[in-house]
């Protein structure tokens, strides 16, 4: 009887710890599928729509001070024009292209020749700069 017992108790050790094996086998498993993954962090739902939101002014901060420092940075070009006989409204806006009041003689020349105003331009000296519209361009060396 004594290896009959001997044989039970082995058996009962190997199914004990073939139990345990497997029992510590599916906790791992479970705690590496619940834990977050490398290089992740877990976050409670409130602290997330918190950071979101403190994100989200953040972004509204940067985007005023990104728009305060263009508008610093905006020179304003003032050039004094003077028209003589014989310039044309291409000659007139191709000048103030180069002194950068206008971004396209282009577009002048066009607005001019669309109220019929390249003929009315008149010959005289005038302060223009890069603030004015096209159509405040236009109203100023004609006339009108």
């Amino acid at each position: 009887m004594n290896k009959h017992r001997t044989r039970m108790a082995a058996s009962i050790l190997l199914m004990t710890a073939i139990i345990l094996v497997i029992i510590q086998n599916n906790q791992l498993k479970s705690n590496a599928a619940s834990s977050p993954k490398e290089g992740l962090m877990e976050v409670k739902k409130s602290d997330y729509e918190g950071l979101k939101k403190e994100s989200e002014q953040w972004k509204l901060k940067y985007e005023q001070l990104k728009k305060e420092k263009s508008k610093e940075q905006q020179v304003v070009k003032v050039m004094h024009l003077h028209i003589q006989d014989g310039m044309t409204s291409k000659d007139v806006s191709k000048q103030m292209e180069e002194a950068g009041v206008i971004d396209d003689a282009d577009s002048l020349n066009e607005f001019l020749a669309s109220q019929n105003w390249q003929q009315a331009i008149q010959i005289g000296k005038y302060e223009v700069n890069s603030e004015m519209s096209i159509k405040e361009i236009a109203e100023i060396i004609t006339g009108s």
